[in-house]
């Protein structure tokens, strides 16, 4: 292979308006890099618009970056990236969300790490999710996208075999432990800064990356739970902390979603087991009250590898289990949506990749009451979600398909919906 054929590419919501995109991709050697995009129907790139890229190191590779700018509103954008010398990717075509005031679609998953399949079991999410869910606007992907962040072989292996999902798919990506745990970067650091090409607020990118961006009606706080690698594991850093209050309380949209990879609240062993959920305990201190006070709708976490749905979650971390719900019909599924709920709900999307996990054994009441469901991950199967806003109401669906027969194992659903609410926290019912 040509030192500078492009491999490893990713696409990802770039700006805080959500109206450029980043692409980043691996080569061998620092060459003059160069992206060119273009209209739908323009296959030979006769009408491109043509970028200079950027190089910098990475986990033995080379980091090549550059951002398509300018594409419309639902609008589809062909696009490659490659070398002024001639050695080009295949092209690609992504369409640019289409913000609408009051509707907003998008795909979650997480922990799609697959060292035995190089990435091949995240398919079976995938094709689900896009023959299902064919107006999400993009992915918000909450962490462990590879087992070992510091081998460029598992990057290039998960994304060459998905390369159509995560090249037609615009991604929000959160930091995971497995891209700052020493156990697995190979002695490199800031590995998923190396991978993803985002603008941020200015910060120390070693442990990951935190920052935010509007669609539609939603506000996207995307924060990074790598500050326990300082705090010795008991919750954020004061920086980031107070970006994110300073975040939240300047967003004037309806809807709040914060994405973080380690949970505040999980029936799996990062939720319940002392010392390792000394991480959760910490964020649940700094970010509950925080949380009601600006609004927060849904927090959507990962690292455990199971599905957990919590009541509204108040200021003081208790369960609200008082709320008031409406009980919603959506084609073969019934399910529960939580009107005007006094705090956020807080979801575990399972694991997308090969490591699915259970329940902790010995689970206390004290950490229990705070699920309105959970379950353990189906053996051999992937999960997902799809998350749709529609005016006054938000409503995720959850589903679990087999790896064998690609049916779906487990359907799951919940809601929420405001009648009142406004910037400054949550109206009573």
């Amino acid at each position: 292979m040509n030192e500078r054929t492009p491999h490893t590419i990713t696409l990802t919501v770039y700006n805080h308006s959500c109206t450029a995109f980043g692409a980043a991709w691996q080569t061998g050697v620092c060459g003059n890099p160069v992206l060119e995009y273009t209209d739908e129907a323009d296959i030979a790139f006769e009408r491109a618009v043509r970028v200079k890229g950027e190089c910098s190191d990475s986990t033995g590779t080379v980091k090549n970056a550059a951002v398509i700018r300018g594409v419309r509103s639902g609008e589809a954008c062909r696009w490659r990236v490659g070398d002024e010398s001639g050695v080009f990717s295949d092209s690609a075509v992504f369409r640019a969300p289409k913000p609408d005031g009051n509707r907003l679609s998008f795909l979650v998953m997480t922990d799609l790490q697959d060292i035995e399949n190089r990435g091949q079991w995240l398919k079976y999410a995938w094709q689900d999710a896009l023959l299902r869910f064919p107006e999400a606007q993009f992915l918000v992907n909450v962490g462990d996208t590879v087992q070992e962040g510091g081998s460029a072989e598992m990057w290039a292996q998960m994304f060459g075999m998905n390369e159509k999902f995560f090249r037609s798919v615009p991604m929000a990506p959160v930091a995971g432990n497995h891209s700052y745990w020493e156990c697995y970067l190979h002695g490199y650091d800031a590995v998923f800064d190396k991978h993803f090409h985002l603008a941020h607020p200015p910060q120390d990118t070693r442990h990951g990356i935190y920052y935010s961006f509007d669609c539609g009606p939603a506000h996207f706080t995307v924060l990074s739970s790598g500050d326990s690698m300082e705090t010795d594991n008991t919750g954020l850093l004061s920086t980031q902390l107070a970006w994110a209050e300073n975040d939240l309380a300047a967003s004037e949209k309806p809807w709040k979603i914060v994405a973080v990879h380690n949970p505040l609240y999980s029936p799996g062993k990062y939720g319940c087991r002392a010392p390792i959920c000394g991480q959760a305990l910490g964020m649940q201190r700094q970010l509950d009250a925080l949380f009601v006070k600006y609004g927060v709708d849904l927090v959507l976490c990962g690292h455990d590898h199971v599905y957990a749905v919590t009541y509204p979650i108040g200021a003081d971390s208790l369960p609200v289990r008082d709320c008031v719900y409406e009980t919603v019909f959506d084609g073969d599924i019934e399910f529960r949506c939580a009107v005007n709920p006094a705090g956020p709900i807080h979801f575990e999307a399972g694991c997308a990749g090969n490591q699915n996990r259970g329940i902790e054994a010995g689970i206390t009441e004290q950490v229990s009451r705070n699920f309105a469901e959970m379950s353990a991950m189906t053996c051999r199967a992937v999960a997902y979600a799809a998350v749709s806003i529609a005016g006054n109401t938000l409503t995720v669906h959850y589903r679990e398909n087999s790896v064998d027969t690609g049916e779906c194992v487990k359907h799951r659903a919940f809601g929420i919906k405001k009648t009142e609410k406004n910037r400054d926290g949550y109206a009573a019912p």
